[in-house]
């Protein structure tokens, strides 16, 4: 996951937190449905009980309970696109095939070979694990996310930032840090309360993700200060880049809760990732130029060193 969208993204559905509380229950409710299946299901094959009806027909896979769930016009679009989503639907498929191919040799009296029997098995396993992946990857997102305006957390942030100076390390490519902060944040929170400055934060990073590339990443690092890495980048673009982010909140009108808009601007302060410095040392020197950049009179990109 890079930079939030305009959900979840599941970098949508990550963001809004009750949605993904919603999606890991319905999760547990297709692991529960897909057993009772599989129960029925073996039944038919040892205890001589007749099966299901639909199982033997070539679009079982579309008419359990959790097919239903999974080919029906939801209400969670975004899992769509999630990855693993779409492997569910190809193992799931794949098991109602095997366990078709075992019930048609059971109903005309032919053997069930072991490899048969341990093919379907297979693709049962592997279906309940896919949606137990689905239901880890979903939390450990939403556990990243900073719940408030969608950007990565702190916690993710350190993480990513390892592994991006190791990127950096191994492949002798450039990245750039750049702390960026909304300008007399404080007086907007003081004239139109805290509700109106969550707009404003939830904005500003909405419109940072809308301009930036698929892999930059915009992180919350405190109050409304923003840290976003910029991999694969020289000095020039990055500062360009950023000035299109700083015109583009500078021309918004934030539309507040209570029908009153706000124009805001916010300052950036760049330092490049360099091996012979500590991660920390980046961030102090992204730091460093934010600050000059608010003592120069806000509203502008400062590279360190300039």
């Amino acid at each position: 996951m890079t930079k939030p969208q305009a959900r979840p993204s599941i970098h949508g559905a990550a963001s809004d937190f009750e949605s993904v509380l919603q999606i890991v229950k319905d999760l547990d409710g297709a692991i529960i449905n897909h057993l009772v299946w599989a129960k029925k299901l073996h039944h038919a094959l040892v205890c001589e009980e007749p099966p299901e009806p639909n199982d033997l027909d070539e679009d079982a896979h579309t008419r359990c309970k959790l097919g239903r769930w999974y080919h029906a016009e939801h209400k969670y679009p975004e899992l769509e696109e999630f990855p693993g989503f779409k492997k569910i639907g190809t193992l799931h498929k794949s098991m109602h095939d095997a366990a078709r191919s075992l019930l048609d040799k059971k109903r005309h009296g032919r053997p069930i070979a072991p490899h048969d029997y341990d093919h379907f098995m297979d693709r049962t396993i592997a279906l309940k694990a896919q949606i137990r992946y689905l239901q880890n990857s979903l939390m450990r997102d939403v556990c990243s996310v900073d719940q408030l305006t969608g950007a990565w957390n702190r916690l993710w942030m350190n993480s990513k930032l390892e592994r991006e100076y190791e990127r950096m390390v191994r492949t002798g490519d450039s990245c750039y840090l750049c702390m960026a902060d909304i300008d007399h944040f404080k007086s907007i929170n003081d004239a139109y309360g805290h509700n109106a400055g969550d707009e404003v934060l939830r904005t500003t990073v909405r419109l940072f993700a809308a301009q930036l590339r698929k892999y930059d990443t915009i992180f919350r690092y405190g109050g409304e200060e923003f840290l976003i890495c910029m991999p694969h980048s020289q000095a020039d673009r990055v500062e360009s880049v950023l000035n299109r982010l700083r015109v583009k909140l500078e021309e918004t009108r934030v539309a507040l809760p209570g029908g009153d808009k706000v124009s805001v601007t916010a300052s950036f302060g760049v330092a490049p990732l360099r091996r012979e410095m500590t991660i920390l040392d980046a961030v102090e020197s992204a730091d460093q130029a934010l600050f000059v950049a608010k003592a120069s009179g806000r509203n502008r990109v400062y590279m360190f060193g300039a």
